[in-house]
């Protein structure tokens, strides 16, 4: 290996050194994201667009009533057989498109069932009033402060 091959490994090596230091300093000066344990709020984010409403908010209610309070009980605090769904984390996600799957769709090995099918089940439009309905619940808890991660 000659002087000038050997100078530009050298200056390969250092040229990498630096650029690592630099990634290295620009990664301890970036934000940290919040643990969810901090965020009162845990997984409820709207990722779609929910009606807000008080026609369509009631007529998730009544849906709610009629098709999920046996399981999740009127308040959604839970059941032996359904979720407390007053909570902010859901097993399954707690966004809503995580919420409008699990409805939609049921989760298989558990109670819950699907109920996307129109026919015997519900519309796209009372599946969002139905969780526009639940933020309704989630909300009232964070109030009460009783709000904290289920386990589940």
């Amino acid at each position: 290996m000659n002087f000038s091959s050997r100078k530009m490994s050298l200056l390969s090596i250092l040229l990498a050194f630096v650029f690592t230091l630099a990634a290295v300093a620009t990664l301890g000066h970036a934000p940290l994201a919040r643990a969810d344990d901090d965020d009162p709020r845990h997984g409820m984010v709207n990722d779609m667009d929910l009606p807000a409403e008080p026609e369509r908010i009631q007529n998730g209610k009544d849906r709610y009533e009629a098709r999920c309070s046996y399981c999740h009980r009127p308040d959604g605090g839970g059941g032996s057989s359904g979720v407390k769904l007053s909570g902010q984390k859901y097993k399954w996600g707690s966004k809503a498109s995580d919420i409008y799957s699990t409805i939609t769709a049921g989760r298989r090995g558990t109670k819950m069932g699907a109920f996307g099918n129109p026919e015997t089940g519900l519309t796209s439009d009372e599946i969002f009033n139905v969780i526009a309905y639940i933020r309704t619940l989630q909300e009232r808890k964070l109030k009460e402060g009783d709000a904290a991660p289920t386990d589940h």
